[in-house]
């Protein structure tokens, strides 16, 4: 299994590191695992990528029935082509969707889809996948969930104190992307609309970023309203999302976004960009989309207007589903298939 970058943690780097604790329970298929390290690598550096996706797949190629390969950044497609000239079958898995540089961009998108056509089979974490990636329709196509983490589990989804003010959250790769600065924006018309409120933000971000949002936070007077956690582990994580009532994820380019997943696991409600991967999961579980054109107001509109004790209970009847659906054995078995027909 290749995928990720080990310097930038985030959604994709937690699904590879679950999905090889879940097949090692299983025990049927073991999956090794290596980085794929290409997350923020420049174009001067892509030759020296393309020396170690070479030496990589040739490490392990005399040891291993095949590749599962997760599709982040273009340059991830580099294990892929060396892989194919070793003989090596590789299954992929795209973490994408519509707005990301490598689908939006018309040159890039062909050779997306020229590259996917080297692979022997390709896992969609989500139906929408079919719709907002070029797909080479000669290629064999299977469906499969995400990985939630393990703790979700240790605990059942708790009671809301229907008698505070809603508690949101913003977790994410902190960014302009994933709507962090939209999330203070939010916070700053709700404040305004004397609708009452907490909120905490967790996940890293670079220095320059993080300056920029504390300083987005203080123009907002919002110091003592805005809890800035920065990366968490997985239990401080998930004790945030078991503690916040609605998480908001303006986030312009998540295809999939594991965090709404997570958090709908723990009894939370989800507001969200208008996105195709987003959608599939507000209609599935629960949640309310905002508009692209006014995604701050649209989402103030939703919390200012909504009976918090609605949104709490709507949020509880959808973990339970949520969690049977993502158990990981149920994902295991959906992967199975998958694997066998493309590295058999």
């Amino acid at each position: 299994m290749i995928g990720g970058t080990a310097a930038h943690p985030g959604g994709v780097e937690a699904f590879c590191a679950r999905a090889a604790e879940a097949f090692g329970d299983d025990g049927d298929i073991r999956l090794d695992f290596a980085p794929a390290d290409t997350a923020f690598l420049p174009p001067r550096l892509w030759p020296s990528l393309a020396l170690r996706a070479w030496r990589t797949v040739r490490q392990h190629r005399g040891r291993i029935g095949g590749i599962w390969l997760h599709y982040v950044n273009l340059p991830d497609l580099a294990y892929l082509a060396m892989a194919r000239l070793m003989g090596v079958p590789v299954l992929v898995t795209p973490h994408l969707g519509t707005n990301w540089r490598s689908q939006s961009n018309p040159l890039l998108r062909n050779i997306s889809r020229f590259l996917l056509g080297r692979a022997k089979g390709i896992a969609l974490l989500s139906p929408t996948q079919e719709r907002e990636i070029a797909l080479p329709a000669h290629v064999r196509r299977w469906q499969v969930r995400t990985f939630l983490p393990r703790h979700l589990w240790a605990q059942p989804v708790p009671e809301r104190d229907a008698s505070r003010p809603l508690r949101l959250i913003h977790s994410a790769r902190l960014s302009e992307g994933k709507g962090s600065f939209l999330f203070v924006d939010l916070c700053a018309i709700l404040r305004d609309r004397g609708v009452p409120f907490s909120a905490c933000i967790t996940g890293g971000a670079d220095a320059q970023t993080m300056e920029r949002l504390h300083a987005r936070i203080a123009g907002h007077d919002l110091t003592d309203r805005i809890a800035v956690m920065g990366l968490v582990d997985v239990e401080e994580q998930l004790a945030q999302l078991r503690a916040a009532d609605v998480l908001v994820h303006l986030s312009r380019i998540d295809s999939y976004p594991l965090i709404v997943l997570e958090s709908l696991a723990c009894g939370v409600f989800p507001v969200c960009m208008e996105l195709a991967g987003a959608r599939d999961m507000m209609q599935s579980y629960a949640g309310r989309l905002v508009s692209p054109q006014t995604p701050a107001e649209s989402a103030a509109d939703i919390l200012s207007s909504a009976d918090p004790a609605a949104l709490r209970g709507e949020a509880l009847a959808a973990a339970e589903r949520v969690r049977a659906d993502h158990r990981w054995d149920e994902c295991v078995a959906l992967l199975k298939p998958a694997m066998t027909a493309t590295f058999a």
